[in-house]
């Protein structure tokens, strides 16, 4: 079947002009680079990390609530036989709220911010090191995404990044949401309707999160052929190819997420949302 690509001009003008300068700066070579750039932002905001020994095990303990998402840490400083100390969830703290607010997190009847978490949590990157990542969840998951992302963790999961999606703001959650997605970036809340609908998504709840997006993009066939909005994605419409990353049903990250009570958008009829899970 011929594939088409649809691509609005006007999502793709918008994200582009609105994108923070200085992230467009440092971003156009590489999706590393805007990776890069969204580590420093959150340093900046909540650590020095030059004042904490990342190669020493207590010290990357004792901070870790505070160390960047994006920061590589080795794996001597990582105690393997205790890793319920690098999955842990948080109440919103003031500097949380800082960062997210009117941006992720606008002023609503539906979901306040007792009802959220913040994770902090360690995962592999796609060059098989171990990366700081973060998520803000359903309070009532939490237990559910630790539980997940530390099995992921043990079974050595890739995961590009995860940054809270604020570090791609571009004035809207839409449009922040393309721009996240564009660098493949892993992120769970964000206030903002479904796609395609007016409802909100589960994803204004923390109960909804996107893994790997560019290799399991969202695609839709209503029209009878495949349709989707992202180019990095062309590769990944075709879901047989056996490419690293790609969601199915034998994949171990779909194992986990069903395990815990979860469901997946690639399960979905006429949409295919292969990067969603939901509960």
């Amino acid at each position: 079947a011929e594939v088409t690509v649809e691509i609005s001009d006007e999502v793709i003008a918008e994200t582009a002009e609105s994108v923070e300068e200085s992230q467009v700066e440092e971003t156009e070579n590489s999706q590393e680079e805007q990776q890069t750039e969204a580590s420093e932002d959150v340093s900046e905001e909540d650590a020095d990390t030059n004042q904490i020994d990342l190669s020493d095990p207590a010290s990357v303990t004792a901070n870790w609530e505070i160390i960047p998402a994006g920061t590589i840490i080795d794996a001597s400083a990582i105690d393997f036989n205790n890793l319920s100390q690098y999955f842990v969830a948080y109440e919103i703290s003031d500097e949380v709220f800082s960062f997210i607010n009117e941006k992720s997190y606008q002023e609503n009847p539906d979901v306040a911010l007792s009802d959220l978490r913040y994770m902090k949590l360690l995962h592999y990157n796609f060059n098989h090191e171990l990366q700081v990542g973060e998520l803000i969840v359903a309070a009532d998951l939490q237990s559910d995404f630790i539980g997940i992302f530390t099995e992921l963790f043990q079974a050595e999961y890739e995961i590009q990044s995860m940054y809270l999606p604020d570090n791609y703001w571009t004035g809207d959650p839409t449009s922040t949401d393309s721009a996240s997605i564009d660098v493949n970036n892993t992120s769970c809340f964000m206030y903002r309707p479904a796609t395609g609908s007016g409802n909100l998504s589960k994803h204004a709840y923390g109960r909804a999160i996107d893994i790997n997006p560019q290799q399991n993009p969202y695609v839709s066939y209503t029209s009878g052929s495949p349709k989707w909005s992202h180019e990095n994605a062309n590769d990944y419409i075709d879901r047989t190819t056996g490419l690293p990353h790609v969601i199915t049903e034998d994949d171990i990250c779909y194992q986990i997420f069903i395990k815990y009570g979860f469901t997946w958008g690639g399960a979905w009829t006429n949409i295919k949302d292969y990067q969603h899970f939901q509960k």
